[in-house]
């Protein structure tokens, strides 16, 4: 099956992006782009795609898509050089596509070319054609904790979740979207692939929603539609959203975790009063990515409902193995869909396995459903949780800072990291190595100075 996001030809003179200068691009300028990057990739490839929100990325992984028997694996530029080049030794690709101002040291290039903002970079890695080439796209699971760990991801995958976002949200070719989340992440991604597929304008933004610029875009391009993550729309409202609102806005999506009750109540309010729809959404990368929405006619009645699943898909609540029907009754969500995901790579001799999901997906996550069917999030079953939309492995985070000589236990607190330390004299050292390893802002870690007790975790 041939993904299909973005067809060449067609009105050769329609803008379909407006690129990180704010320059229009028009479809022929955009399909010439895709057609120079496309010949420097071959069939059987491995090729590593490094994320950025500008013109030659969205080109170079249109490119890579549409080759024939290719795996493509992508991380984002905001992920470190140490993590980029950990992943390149494990997989081995062919190609790496990637901005002009990474170097890779430990990368032996046979050859490039330059565009623009990105280079093509041709390894010395070997062919291998033994690969199961049903494992199209890879994303990472967590590059915040800088695992080698990947969601594998079919064609089939992305195709289903992308046309079911784009009848769900009635995504039109006449309407525009901004960016604003990285690339190299599961929903930022699911975004710019929605429209894709739809030929709508994409504008490339790469400034936050506190710089004048971002509303400066939002204004000239006639945006419709932004999405965000939750502390996103924390910042938006600190920010007296009000004040921003304009007639163009049609709709609004929020994902990546749970947003309060009183920030729902708010953006609820104003998307009302403005007739603009606000859709809170549930997924996971696992499920390419999105599994969820809350109609908009039913926003206030279940306030902090993840809503229902996306047609075609199934929740049900689980305890262990064993299905629970009974409403209010809270269990493991468990997903069933054509999204679900193959399965996970490691390194470069897990992209022969196949499909070892069948389309069940365990996602973690604990919960119930009401009496009407709608779905509601209570926690986790494991210490993973979500900061700025990005997944952490309290687990992993407490090893290495153990590995260091310091011992911490770590809890997730009004979206801020909060670590409880034995030793509160070395706090600072303690903030310091984490916010280096897992690329975390420091004014997101906060230490308690109750001192650790007992630290079962690490038996």
């Amino acid at each position: 099956m041939k993904l299909d996001f973005y067809k060449i030809g067609g009105n050769k003179k329609k803008v379909i992006i407006v690129d990180e200068n704010q320059k229009n691009i028009s479809k022929g300028e955009f399909d010439k782009k895709i057609k120079t990057i496309s010949n420097f990739f071959y069939d059987y490839s491995v090729i590593v795609i490094i994320a950025d929100n500008c013109l030659d990325f969205i080109a170079g992984y249109l490119a890579a898509l549409n080759k024939k028997n290719t795996i493509t694996i992508l991380l984002d530029k905001s992920f470190s050089l140490n993590y980029i080049e950990k992943v390149i030794g494990l997989y081995k690709p062919n190609i790496v596509f990637s901005p002009l101002n990474l170097s890779f040291s430990k990368l032996k290039i046979l050859s490039f070319f330059n565009l623009q903002n990105y280079k093509i970079l041709n390894t010395n890695f070997n062919l291998r054609k033994n690969y199961n080439f049903s494992n199209f796209l890879l994303l990472s699971t967590s590059g915040t904790t800088e695992s080698p760990k990947f969601v594998r991801l079919s064609k089939k995958n992305i195709e289903d979740n992308t046309i079911k976002i784009i009848k769900y949200l009635n995504i039109k070719k006449n309407q525009t979207t901004i960016t604003t989340m990285p690339a190299g992440y599961s929903y930022g991604l699911s975004i710019l692939n929605s429209h894709l597929k739809v030929r709508s304008k994409i504008v490339l933004n790469n400034n936050s929603i506190i710089e004048k610029s971002f509303w400066e875009k939002m204004k000239k391009f006639k945006v419709n539609s932004f999405g965000g993550v939750p502390e996103f729309y924390e910042f938006l409202r600190k920010l007296n959203f009000k004040k921003y609102v304009n007639k163009n806005m049609k709709y609004l999506t929020q994902a990546g975790g749970k947003l309060n009750e009183k920030d729902l109540e708010y953006f609820g309010k104003i998307c009302k009063k403005n007739k603009i729809k606000f859709y809170v959404m549930y997924g996971q990368t696992e499920a390419s990515p999105r599994i969820s929405f809350l109609e908009w006619k039913f926003f206030f009645k279940n306030l902090n409902s993840i809503g229902k699943p996306l047609k075609g898909y199934k929740l049900k609540i689980f305890n262990r193995d064993k299905e629970i029907k009974r409403p209010n009754k809270t269990g493991e969500l468990v997903l069933f869909g054509k999204n679900v995901c193959l399965g996970y790579a490691n390194n470069f001799s897990d992209l022969k396995r196949g499909d070892e999901n069948k389309n069940i997906l365990r996602t973690g996550d604990l919960g119930f459903k009401d009496k009407k069917n709608f779905f509601y999030i209570t926690g986790r079953l494991k210490k993973i949780v979500k900061i700025f939309g990005k997944r952490y492995d309290l687990n992993i985070i407490e090893s290495f800072v153990r590995e260091k000589g310091y011992k911490i236990n770590c809890y997730l607190i009004d979206k801020k990291l909060n670590i409880q330390v034995e030793d509160v004299y070395k706090a600072d050292i303690i903030i310091d190595l984490i916010s280096v390893k897992f690329s975390l802002n420091k004014n997101l870690i906060l230490i308690n100075k109750n001192k650790v007790k007992t630290l079962k975790s690490y038996n």
